[in-house]
């Protein structure tokens, strides 16, 4: 008799992205590499300069535009075909621009497909800083049709708990991170911490992420005597934006204090964040933001890192029910650098929060239960 495993080794699974990243937290490290370890024969399609194999993952490269229309129009038609080559028993996409490619996939080709929503793209299209004003509302209604033709029928995993009220064939599998226990082990005491405070975020780098907003914060929090650093980690929303934002850093006189890095390695991110005093995760109060819970506050959470973030409803059981975090209105900005002040004031709380956080990421809010879930989507969409 096989055993699970063996069985599970003779299932292939390809995941393609025409956006993201060949190291996408969620792609790459959560659901591409507990796969890998479960027993699947795991393909990525997805924009890189070659093809290899990291981690015993095939990733197969497609190659990455810059004009979004191009890639929207063009790409997924790159994407459909080197992921058929790769003959996989299920075919799972990430991006809302692969709904036709999925549309093929299933109703043409008679394939197994995944649609993973990580976001409620259709209350993301309402903030989009690329597209106009007057024009928002109109694509987030058309977006809503698109999705309504090619995901009837279509298995979905969705990353937020909200969003399992919208859609039939939904399975919830949350943005959780594994638990490092190497990385929580070696994670620096707050006393450490607070020697040379650094405030610290990780995520998309645009106005609606309250990048500016941190910016601000660390010239306010600096003038109240605090001796503080900040790094800003991740990906410009628009190449134009990062010259805005340095301008602003220089504006303020924060060029020894600033440093925004770009695009990092999510381990690489994690050993800075586990040396922090405060996270930030001031979201602007767009709909998709107060809907849906930023990854990245658990993410600090695991690293023993206090929270300081805005003030939504959806994301209150997370934080203030844990006593991880402090919570302050996105849009004032005074209140926020009230918060931080009296967060960076009092040592003993900030050890505190960071404490429980590693516990409640440790007994509820970690990869290992929401992996159980994807393995079970996998089961029933290929019994199906």
């Amino acid at each position: 008799m096989e055993t699970e495993k063996q069985q599970q080794a003779r299932i292939c699974v390809c995941h393609i992205s025409t956006v993201h990243t060949p190291t996408d937290v969620r792609i790459f490290y959560r659901e591409c590499l507990s796969l890998v370890k479960t027993g699947y024969e795991v393909h990525l399609v997805i924009p890189c300069e070659q093809s290899c194999v990291k981690n015993g993952v095939y990733i197969h490269s497609i190659r990455r535009v810059k004009n979004r229309m191009f890639r929207m129009l063009f790409m997924p038609w790159a994407a459909i075909r080197k992921a058929l080559q790769t003959n996989a028993s299920l075919y799972h996409y990430h991006d809302p621009e692969l709904h036709f490619m999925g549309f093929v996939l299933r109703r043409i080709l008679g394939k197994k497909v995944v649609f993973d929503m990580r976001e409620s793209t259709a209350r993301q299209i309402i903030a989009k800083e690329w597209l106009p004003n007057w024009s928002r509302k109109i694509v987030s209604l058309l977006y809503r049709a698109i999705e309504k033709i090619c995901l009837k029928g279509v298995v979905l995993i969705v990353a937020n708990d909200k969003s399992v009220e919208e859609y039939e064939l939904c399975y919830l599998v949350r943005n959780f991170p594994e638990i490092d226990e190497e990385l929580m082990a070696n994670a620096m005491s707050m006393a450490q911490r607070l020697q040379e405070p650094l405030l610290i975020y990780v995520g998309g780098v645009w106005e609606s992420r309250g990048a500016f907003t941190y910016v601000d914060l660390a010239g306010a929090i600096r003038d109240r005597g605090h001796n503080i650093r900040m790094i800003i980690i991740g990906p410009y929303s628009r190449e134009e934006f990062a010259q805005e934002l340095q301008a602003r850093i220089n504006e303020l006189q924060l060029q020894d204090i600033v440093t925004v890095t770009g695009y990092m390695d999510y381990p690489e991110a994690m050993k800075l964040v586990s040396r922090a005093a405060i996270g930030l995760a001031i979201l602007k109060p767009t709909p998709n933001h107060s809907f849906c819970l930023a990854g990245k506050i658990i993410e600090y959470m695991m690293c023993g890192t206090p929270v300081l973030c805005s003030r939504f409803d959806h994301w209150r059981p997370y934080v203030e029910g844990e006593r991880t975090c402090v919570m302050a209105d996105p849009n004032d900005i005074d209140e926020i650098i009230e918060a931080c002040d009296k967060m960076l004031s009092n040592p003993s709380e900030l050890a505190a929060m960071g404490e429980r956080g590693m516990q409640a990421v440790r007994t509820k809010y970690n990869w290992n239960t929401e992996f159980k879930v994807l393995l079970q989507c996998y089961d029933d969409t290929l019994k199906r």
